[in-house]
């Protein structure tokens, strides 16, 4: 679980993050600003938080490992 949390919290920061930049490229009226944020949000937006996860056989040789320290 501990993974799960330093990542959300992560992408939470970074969200704030691009946020802010594009709350200053509608106050500036930048539009390249503008496009390049709301870009960047949507990027993080369509990436998983999982993809670490999604190679069954990574997880399958970590569990068959006795030496794998599990953190929750």
């Amino acid at each position: 679980m501990g993974y799960l949390e330093k990542t959300f919290d992560e992408r939470k920061d970074i969200f704030k993050q691009q946020f802010k930049v594009v709350d200053d490229a509608l106050a500036k009226g930048n539009i390249q600003q503008l496009a390049l944020g709301l870009d960047s949000i949507n990027k993080l937006a369509t990436s998983s938080p999982f993809k670490d996860l999604a190679s069954i056989e990574n997880v399958g040789n970590a569990l068959d490992n006795p030496n794998t320290v599990w953190e929750f």
